[in-house]
């Protein structure tokens, strides 16, 4: 059936790359970087280091930056992302496209009106930071606050979110990769059946990532969202 094929080879796919985000499986040997790159010993194993996504790293302020901000991350960065994001310009000649609605009858579409204005627009795509599991602008905090985590000697992460949140499943795949245990706290009304067994969290969206890397998942009601922040931050503080 073509159907469950395409289902099981997806499955393989994530898979193999949760696996390789879990096992920190990319630290590339460094014969194999000297076979595809003339390098000596020793510059091949300053690559390597460069490589691992839980060495951390100085964190220089951009030029804008420069004299305005002072109190920088002391514990570096790690690199986690595909940085830099590209730049995409969004083209408005030509577009004559326009809407139509009862009240206000035709009405010129958003890049019309760009074009008429001279504007020029662009958009920043922060979506190619990573794969599926740490795409997005999540992962630009998370290089700094693991970097901050591995510094202090933590062996775990817990955070917040709720039911399919995009930020509890870049924490928890990128806590992986630097090799921290990720606790997830799930915002959900189905909290106290779950807790009950009589409901599961489920298997699918970023539940199903969640999952894959290991995650430990709890569960809570919004209502508990607030005093659960507030123990956390005691604890920590």
């Amino acid at each position: 059936c073509p159907s469950l094929l395409l289902f099981i080879s997806s499955i393989l796919f994530l898979s193999m790359s949760f696996l390789f985000c879990y096992t920190n499986s990319y630290l590339i040997p460094q014969s194999l970087i000297r076979r595809f790159l003339p390098m000596d010993s020793r510059s091949a194993s300053s690559l390597v280091m460069s490589l691992r996504p839980d060495v951390a790293h100085k964190y220089h302020l951009p030029p804008w930056a420069e004299g305005k901000l002072t109190n920088l991350p002391k514990h570096g960065r790690l690199h986690l992302a595909n940085l830099p994001t590209p730049l995409h310009a969004i083209g408005t000649s030509g577009i004559t496209s326009v809407s139509k609605n009862k009240k206000d009858g035709e009405k010129k579409e958003i890049l019309n009106r760009l074009e008429e204005l001279d504007i020029k627009l662009y958009i920043k795509r922060d979506d190619a930071t990573g794969g599926a599991e740490l795409g997005g602008n999540k992962v630009r905090k998370l290089e700094f606050l693991l970097a901050e985590a591995l510094a202090e000697g933590c062996d775990s992460v817990v955070t917040i979110g709720g039911e399919q949140s995009n930020h509890c499943r870049a924490t928890a795949s990128a806590s992986r990769m630097v090799g921290l245990s990720p606790h997830l706290i799930l915002r959900t009304q189905r909290a106290e059946p779950i807790h009950d067994k009589k409901d599961d969290i489920g298997w699918t969206g970023n539940i199903l990532f969640d999952r894959m890397v290991g995650s430990t998942i709890y569960t809570c009601t919004p209502g508990e969202v607030r005093s659960i922040r507030e123990f956390l931050i005691s604890c920590c503080f």
